[in-house]
């Protein structure tokens, strides 16, 4: 009931509502007939008076929160908060581990054997949509795009080259750039960046046609299904039948920013391998436990033994680097140095999982299944981003264009929950008053802030208070020029 009155709210035009008391009222209405406004009390928000006394120790004076306001958090694109079971549920792990000892590994009220399996089977049915074998819960964003690059990538004397996107994150870009290095080429030569065009963002026809130009020499495609910076949502399964279709190579996605934030059907797209981290928008923990998806035609035989060469231009399947861990379960024990693929994309694992991350990730994931999985939260996303740009260009609080800008695309059907402002005062300026009147959201030199409205703890009138909060610090510093 309460999402058929949202659809009814004219979110994307204040219209009538552009007075300050109108817009509360519109945020109180949004938030009143919300049907996932429960879902806050989930989660631990930030307490005022912990960040006061926190923040007070490490900051001056201007970096100092007013103890009167509340805390607006808007940086799930960076860190998401923390699951109010997550504590419960970790501690009875570590009374497993004090309790039992070694026998934890296997008895208790969470054994660390097969503690992957749950978070595995909720990540791949409520959050990327694969096949439960498709997915591994595994190590670390950087270490896993390094172990599917190491698979996927297989270059040839005519093909050795991996596309990418010009200012990619350090991540994506230092491991592409070091298999580039590792395999004898040159990342001068054999790294292919799509140029972002002024003032203009990555367009799926311009990513087209720079795969169909480099279509004769292109060994690997790897993108970001979300940009980190622009916030721009890529068209996952086009661009990956592009890539399949004219340069005839695999493409892989580091869906950072997307897991959590947008829903995902990696298997039905095609999408050949992915990988993400589980602290931001999943509130998996912070340097949480990573995921790697790992579509089926890749997967190795059960039980086959791995790795196995395989010549440039066959089907990737299964893993080049390979650790005990992939090594199946049924056998895995009797020690036999004889690889024995695990099934799926486990495969790909090599150490022994960390059952607190593991039991961290999956109080979350808890969470995204009780919600439904990904649609009732995009729904709410695309509402509550949609609010954020309306008062950020309309109505009482809108500031001038020439002051801010919004990077990310304005489109819907282009973005996620992130939206990315471009201001033309001091953005560190910006960033600390809005610190000490409580919002909480990042920088990105040299003159962004990132802001990302959870849908699963953040209301309308937090985003309408963030507004507030951005036209008084903007007007303030331009008083002082």
């Amino acid at each position: 009931h309460g999402s058929s009155e949202m659809k009814g709210m004219a979110i994307g035009d204040v219209g009538d509502s552009s007075s300050a008391s109108g817009l509360e009222e519109l945020a109180r209405k949004l938030d009143a007939c919300d049907p996932l406004r429960c879902f806050r009390d989930k989660f631990k928000l930030p307490d005022r008076e912990y960040v006061l006394r926190t923040l007070s120790t490490t900051r001056t004076e201007d970096g100092k929160i007013d103890p009167k306001q509340e805390i607006i958090y808007l940086c799930s694109n960076s860190l998401g908060l923390q699951p109010k079971r997550t504590r419960e549920d970790l501690l009875e792990v570590l009374d497993d581990w004090g309790g039992l000892g070694v026998m934890s590994h296997t008895t208790g009220k969470r054994p660390t054997e097969g503690s992957d399996e749950e978070p595995r089977r909720l990540l791949a049915e409520y959050i990327v949509g694969a096949m439960p074998d498709e997915v591994a819960v595994m190590e670390s964003l950087t270490a896993n795009i390094h172990t599917l690059l190491a698979a996927f990538y297989r270059p040839t004397a005519e093909k050795n080259c991996v596309l990418i996107e010009k200012s990619a994150f350090p991540s994506d870009y230092y491991a592409v750039e070091s298999q580039i290095t590792h395999n004898g080429y040159n990342p001068r030569d054999n790294l292919i960046e799509i140029e972002l065009r002024p003032n203009d963002y990555l367009s799926t026809e311009q990513i087209n046609e720079v795969i169909r130009q480099n279509a004769h020499r292109l060994a690997m495609i790897w993108l970001p299904g979300i940009h980190y910076f622009t916030g721009q949502l890529l068209d996952i399964k086009t661009i990956t039948e592009a890539g399949h279709r004219l340069a005839k190579c695999p493409v892989g996605w580091d869906l950072a920013h997307a897991v959590g934030n947008v829903p995902l059907k990696l298997h039905d797209w095609g999408v050949d391998c992915a990988v993400w981290c589980t602290y931001k928008y999943l509130c998996g923990s912070p340097g949480g436990v990573a995921g790697i998806f790992v579509h089926s035609r890749h997967h190795a035989e059960e039980g086959s033994y791995v790795p196995v060469r395989g010549a440039p231009g066959q089907v990737v399947r299964g893993p080049r680097l390979t650790g005990w861990w992939g090594h199946r379960m049924s056998t895995r024990f009797q020690m036999s140095n004889c690889m024995e693929a695990e099934r799926g994309a486990a495969a790909f694992q090599r150490s022994c999982p960390s059952m607190l991350l593991n039991s961290a990730l999956r109080s979350s994931l808890l969470i995204f299944k009780e919600v439904g999985g990904m649609s009732p939260i995009r729904e709410k996303s695309i509402k509550l981003t949609g609010f954020l740009k309306t008062l950020l260009t309309q109505g009482e609080f809108a500031l001038p264009k020439n002051v801010l800008k919004i990077i990310t695309p304005l489109d819907k059907a282009q973005r996620g929950a992130q939206l990315s402002l471009q201001f033309s005062v001091d953005v560190d300026k910006v960033y600390s008053q809005l610190t000490k009147n409580g919002v909480i959201c990042d920088v990105r030199h040299p003159n962004c802030i990132r802001m990302a409205p959870a849908p699963l703890y953040t209301s309308f009138e937090d985003v309408l208070k963030a507004v507030k909060a951005i036209q008084e610090a903007v007007l303030n510093l331009l008083k002082q020029e």
